[in-house]
């Protein structure tokens, strides 16, 4: 059967472009903002009021719609009612169906009733809803959302950087960074997704082992993309095999015909002490991607040198390295975001020394020399100077403050990354436990606490801390809620906190070495 060519066309009004540019050029300052590309209409469209069905010879159903926004480089949608039948599919294409998108399917279902597209090519996509005669009155399905993308990349056609503001300094991941890391980048690189989250915004996020090392979909952030996880979409293996590294030359390139995207999360825990998140992926994720789930490191000991993969401004998978030595601080990434437990790419290193990060990096992680997670990105001033970097700061959310700083399986990482409590501290990725190399390690030493112990714990009032050692220690006692309620410094020899003056309770206890910036933070109880 031969289906009607006349679609009906329902076309978004205009918009204040301008405004929205202006709004853009102040928040890309700061990497502590996902990075917006588009401007959002809410709709009304269903089965009901718009498009055209239409019937097969054997009862099955067709319902079309064209969705226009004139401009647009891309569209994407935002199905706020979607609880699709078994064997029911949603398929996106532009008008030659030279691109498509989906099988959307009930696979994708999920608690919130609701998901996020990835962003189609063009001005103009056809949505196309198929119903099998034996589910028919059965699901549900309501288009909420068109998000016209005024300066996103498109899918298929070769583009120039400056397109997507990605800058000039940027490396693609394929360029290399070193020889001692570039076997170690070419098997993380497969843990990578870029977020489409909100709707309109870009993140970066990272497929993260768990001690069952069960291929677990759960994925890493940053807790200031947060936000409608359920209609979140997330593509992998987006990489360019042209590869540009940190040249004024175009990317002629744009990766692979395929398109590795899911869509649908949830929110396991997140907390912004570390300003991490992490989520789980509903959409499912397929076993011929040949992903890869990274590693990590919770001892919070100061890297060799360190390496971040990610997506800047929503672009082609990118990667930067530091060796200058990053620093423990507590800062709140310029006053954009409350202030978080964070590693330091510093401007006394001179920032990066290859590639840097920009807004859509967000949540993307930071690697130690090993190749293991030890933080994800928070905020930070850095940014290109044509094919150099500005040497200013990036700050991370340190992994080990994001383990066990909160006081519930929400809002920490311990409970969903060491399922059985096996204490480990460093966990392989998962392509190293599966090729024999022992998973984790339970041995390994803290480094900011080698030298300093706090007593009793639980404590009825008198918290002792023992410093064998020169330097000052400041510390800065937290409420579970991170209202700081003491704070103060202490001298070699044996100290007290009075933690008389504050109520019964669980309080989190902040140890800086003022000379060293090392720090710690550990949970006390006060009875």
């Amino acid at each position: 059967m031969k289906l009607n060519r006349n679609i009906p066309v329902v076309e978004m009004p205009s918009f204040d472009l301008k405004k929205l540019q202006a709004e853009d050029a102040i928040n890309d300052l700061n990497s502590a903002k996902p990075f917006r590309f588009g401007h959002e209409f809410n709709v009304d469209l269903d089965l009901k009021n718009s498009g055209v069905i239409e019937k097969l010879p054997n009862g099955d159903q067709i319902w079309r719609i064209n969705i226009k926004s004139p401009g647009a480089h891309t569209l994407n949608f935002i199905f706020d009612a979607f609880e699709l039948a078994d064997g029911a599919e949603v398929y996106l294409y532009n008008q030659d169906k030279s691109f498509t998108l989906g099988a959307y399917t009930s696979r994708m279902n999920n608690e919130n009733k609701s998901l996020g597209t990835w962003i189609a090519d063009g001005d103009t996509i056809t949505i196309e809803y198929y119903i099998p005669a034996k589910v028919k009155g059965l699901g549900s399905f309501h288009i909420g959302s068109v998000i016209h993308g005024y300066r996103s990349v498109s899918n298929f056609e070769a583009h120039q950087k400056r397109l997507n503001d990605s800058g000039d300094c940027n490396l693609d991941v394929n360029c290399s960074i070193g020889s001692d890391f570039d076997p170690l980048k070419d098997k993380l690189k497969k843990s990578v997704a870029l977020i489409l989250n909100n709707g309109s915004d870009w993140c970066t996020g990272t497929l993260i082992n768990n001690t069952s090392n069960n291929k677990a979909p759960y994925l890493l952030t940053a807790n200031h993309c947060s936000g409608n996880e359920a209609n979140w979409s997330f593509r992998f293996n987006w990489i360019s095999t042209n590869t540009v590294c940190a040249t004024e030359t175009s990317s002629t390139d744009n990766g692979p015909s395929n398109y590795y995207t899911t869509s649908g999360s949830k929110v396991l825990a997140k907390n912004q002490e570390s300003d991490f998140e992490l989520i789980e992926i509903t959409g499912g994720l397929d076993n011929a991607w040949d992903l890869e789930w990274a590693g990590w490191d919770r001892s919070d000991n100061t890297p060799t040198y360190v390496v971040g993969i990610h997506h800047p401004s929503g672009d082609i998978m990118k990667v930067c390295r530091d060796d200058s030595g990053v620093t423990k601080i507590r800062q709140n990434a310029g006053g954009f975001t409350p202030e978080a437990e964070t590693w330091d790419i510093t401007n006394a290193g001179l920032g990066w020394e290859q590639g840097v990060t920009e807004g859509g990096s967000s949540g993307s992680a930071l690697f130690d020399q090993n190749g293991r997670i030890i933080g994800q990105l928070y905020g930070g001033d850095a940014a290109c100077a044509s094919t150099n970097d500005n040497d200013l700061h990036d700050y991370y959310g340190r992994f080990a403050t994001s383990w066990d700083f909160g006081t519930t399986s929400d809002t920490r990482l311990s409970d969903w990354l060491d399922p059985e409590n096996t204490g480990c501290i460093v966990l392989n990725m998962l392509s190293e436990v599966n090729a024999g190399v022992i998973a984790c390690d339970t041995e390994i030493v803290k480094e900011p606490n080698k030298e300093t112990v706090l007593f009793p714990n639980p404590t009825k009032g008198e918290l002792f801390v023992s410093n064998i050692g020169d330097d000052t220690l400041n510390y800065i006692v937290f409420t579970v809620l991170g209202k700081k309620v003491l704070q103060g410094a202490m001298n070699k020899g044996n100290n007290t906190i009075d933690l008389s003056v504050v109520a019964s309770g669980v309080y989190f206890v902040q140890i800086a070495n003022s000379a060293s910036n090392a720090s710690f933070t550990k949970k006390i109880f006060v009875e």
